[in-house]
C-alpha cells in the first residue's frame, strides 16, 4: 500500500479498490476518512501506518458498505480511537440483521430519505465540514477536511470506473441524481473520489456520472419484453451486456442493482410494474 498527498494536511492510502484518505493532526496522529476492505485492505493499512509511524486519532465513516467500514472495529480496538458516522448508517451496523437490509432490493419512491441537519463535525479537535450525500446508501456522508479537500466517498466515479460498470450501484437513483446536481455549488480546491480518484473539476465528473446512470437506464430498458418478470428482464440484459459470474455475492449485488434501476424506471413512468398472482411482471409504457 502506498501513500498519496492530495492536497496539504490530506493524504490517502492507496487500497486495493479504493483511496483511504487521512487528515494530519499532527506529524503522527491523523484522522481516518473510511478504512477500506477487511481481506485486502487490512494488513497493507496497519503496515503503512506503522512504517510511517502514523496513529488514528478518529475514524470518520462515510456510509455501512463493506468495502468502507471494513476495518474500522479492529483499528478501534488496535489504537482505541473512536468512530463517527451518520446515525442511519451506525445503525445499519448495529448487528448482522441491520446491516443485511442494507442490500434489500426495493423501490424507493415513495421514502423520504433523512439528512443532518447539521453542516460541520467538531472531532478529535479540529472541525470537518458534512457533506449529506444519501443515494448510493440510505445515509452516505461527504467530509471536507480542515484544509478545504472535499471527500465525497462514493457519490461519484471516476473516469475508470464508469467506463466499466455494468450496473449503478445506488440504492435510491432519483436521490443520487439529486445530490450530484447539488455538488456542483461546492468549491474546494480537491476533491477525493473513494474509487479511485482526485480531481480539481468537478463538473465534468457530474456530467459523466449522471450521463452514465441514464445510459444504464435506457440499455436495460431496450431489453424489456412486455410481461417479463424480473429474473426474465435481468436475464437479457445481462446477455446484452455480457455480464458473466458464478459468485453468489456478485450475483446478488447484480440482482439487487436491477432491481434499483428498474424500480428508478418504474418511479420515472417509463415501466408499468404488474401483478400476476404471486408474480410481479413489467411492460414499458
Amino acid at each position: 500500500m502506498e501513500l498519496l498527498h492530495i492536497h496539504k494536511d490530506t493524504w490517502a492510502a492507496v487500497g486495493a479498490t479504493a483511496l483511504i484518505p487521512f487528515y494530519r493532526l499532527t506529524d503522527t496522529d491523523i484522522i481516518l476518512l473510511d478504512t477500506g476492505i477487511a481481506a485486502s485492505d487490512r494488513e497493507g493499512l496497519t503496515a503503512l501506518l506503522e512504517e510511517h509511524g502514523l496513529r488514528p486519532k478518529g475514524i470518520l465513516c462515510s456510509h455501512a458498505h463493506y468495502d468502507h467500514v471494513g476495518n474500522a472495529a479492529y483499528l478501534r480496538r488496535r489504537y482505541g480511537c473512536p468512530i463517527a458516522m451518520p446515525m442511519i448508517e451506525a445503525a445499519i451496523c448495529a448487528d448482522a440483521t441491520a446491516f443485511r437490509a442494507n442490500y434489500e432490493t426495493l423501490t424507493y419512491g415513495t421514502i423520504q430519505s433523512m439528512s443532518p441537519d447539521i453542516d460541520h463535525l467538531d472531532f478529535c479537535g479540529v472541525r470537518f465540514g458534512l457533506l449529506p450525500l444519501p443515494g448510493h446508501s440510505a445515509g452516505q456522508m461527504g467530509f471536507i477536511t480542515p484544509d478545504g479537500t472535499a471527500y465525497l466517498a462514493d457519490c461519484l466515479l471516476g473516469p475508470e470506473q464508469l467506463q466499466r460498470f455494468k450496473l449503478p450501484t445506488i440504492m435510491h437513483i432519483a436521490r443520487d441524481l439529486t445530490v450530484m446536481e447539488s455538488l456542483r455549488s461546492l468549491r474546494c480546491p480537491v476533491y477525493v473520489l473513494a474509487h479511485k480518484t482526485s480531481v480539481t473539476e468537478l463538473g465534468p465528473v457530474i456530467d459523466a456520472n449522471i450521463a452514465a446512470i441514464h445510459d444504464k437506464g435506457r440499455r436495460l430498458l431496450s431489453c424489456l419484453t412486455d410481461g417479463m418478470t424480473a429474473d426474465q428482464w435481468l436475464y437479457a440484459y445481462c446477455r446484452q451486456e455480457g455480464i458473466h459470474t458464478h459468485d453468489p455475492f456478485r450475483i446478488s449485488v447484480t440482482q439487487r442493482n436491477f432491481l434499483h434501476l428498474s424500480g428508478w424506471l418504474v418511479d420515472e413512468g417509463q415501466v408499468a410494474l404488474h401483478h400476476d398472482l404471486c408474480v410481479s411482471r413489467y411492460s414499458k409504457v
